[in-house]
């Protein structure tokens, strides 16, 4: 990937070379134990299997936390080489009690695990896994920011109380680790800006978790004779934009009824969170099909894939999955979503939270179905710096 590492205001200049060698000088490389904490047990397949085959097959021990493991996503993360223990969290919200829960249960299996290196990833393991690390006594903490999350979103009253909270459990988590990887730049600007980061800790920008080309496959595009097709793909929350993809569907269809709308997703409780049954009330627009375990039949029928995404995102693995596939993206002007486009080359940039500009941008491939091919000829170079290896 794309990276920019820094030691500070200096740059990071070792190399995987480097590495390899001093390595070679000192011997066979210490066997370290790694652990991984995530927010959501299919994540680990999904973002993190390559990094847990890599460190395995490096001759270190992996093991993955979680707070929802099923029989067989857990079977699954095993299989990879990877132990498995569990956590109490509850992902959505700022509940102190809950929150206390979490950083107990942390700390607890940390002073037991007693592992080499903590990397948490996802807005909370992210920042209770570095502090819990660093009680514990842990050699070597790394948090993942892969998104800032619902602590720099909103501007009601409670919002920005939750923000003044959000900012400081960042800041004790970013005192607590020893280096931490961006998936955008303007996160980690923003970060630096507020003071949140220290000035001397060591940052990477990564682009995201990558894609796997020999999974996302690109693939031609469908005739667009029985109209044009625009996917979804995301969780059912309102700051993903799912509201404005339906809304803008709606306002498409009243001039294309042929056009097709497709929302891919599970539903989500909590803050911000949509049922299938909300979802019903576009039913006659938009064909919610839940969640999927494979979304490459959806990408295959997508001539255009939409993120209206208000902010928050690392970097959207999904934008990168479509993009692998050869398709134009339409997604929102904010922090991660921005950096996958080049305007009018490979898709093109909406406001957050606009359904009316979401929609007209959606009428625009329309009017001109050549746009979408323009796009496409773009996608091969620009997919090359998300790949993964």
């Amino acid at each position: 990937s794309d990276a920019g590492c820094q030691q500070g205001n200096a740059p990071l200049n070792a190399s995987s070379d480097d590495l390899s060698t001093a390595n070679a000088r000192s011997g066979k490389q210490k066997s370290k134990r790694v652990l991984l904490i995530a927010s959501y047990a299919p994540s680990l397949l999904i973002f993190r299997s390559h990094l847990i085959r890599s460190l395995v097959s490096c001759g270190h021990e992996v093991v993955c936390m979680a707070p929802d493991f099923s029989p067989s996503d857990r079977a699954k993360v095993e299989d990879l080489g990877s132990t498995t223990a569990d956590y109490p969290l509850a992902r959505r919200g700022l509940n102190p009690i809950e929150d206390l829960k979490t950083l107990r249960s942390l700390y607890a299996h940390m002073r037991v695990l007693r592992p080499d290196m903590v990397m948490g990833y996802t807005p909370k393991p992210a920042i209770y896994g570095s502090i819990a690390a660093r009680l514990a006594g842990v050699p070597r903490i790394v948090p993942m920011i892969t998104g800032l999350g619902y602590a720099f979103l909103g501007h009601s009253p409670r919002d920005r109380a939750v923000q003044l909270i959000g900012r400081r459990l960042y800041a004790r988590a970013f005192r607590s680790s020893h280096a931490a990887i961006f998936h955008n730049k303007d996160d980690l600007r923003l970060l630096a800006r507020d003071g949140i980061i220290p000035a001397t800790l060591p940052t990477c920008v990564v682009g995201g978790s990558g894609v796997d080309l020999t999974e996302f496959k690109s693939l031609p595009l469908p005739g667009i004779g029985d109209g044009m097709t625009f996917v979804m793909i995301a969780r059912l929350l309102k700051y993903k934009g799912v509201t404005e993809f339906c809304e803008a569907a709606r306002e498409v269809r009243r001039s294309a009824p042929n056009a097709r709308f497709i929302l891919v997703g599970p539903e989500e409780s909590g803050p911000g969170g949509l049922s299938a049954a909300q979802i019903e009330q576009w039913q006659d627009c938009v064909d919610y099909v839940g969640p999927q375990t494979d979304v490459r039949p959806y990408l295959a029928q997508c001539h255009v894939f939409v993120l209206p995404s208000y902010d928050g995102e690392g970097l959207p693995r999904t934008i990168l999955e479509a993009m692998a596939v050869g398709r134009p993206i339409l997604t929102t002007d904010t922090r991660g979503c921005r950096e996958t486009v080049d305007e009018r080359v490979n898709g093109c940039l909406v406001p957050a939270g606009d359904s009316q500009a979401l929609a007209q941008a959606m009428q625009s491939f329309l009017r001109r179905p050549d746009y979408r091919t323009v796009g496409v000829l773009a996608l091969v170079g620009l997919v090359v710096l998300w790949e993964i290896g």
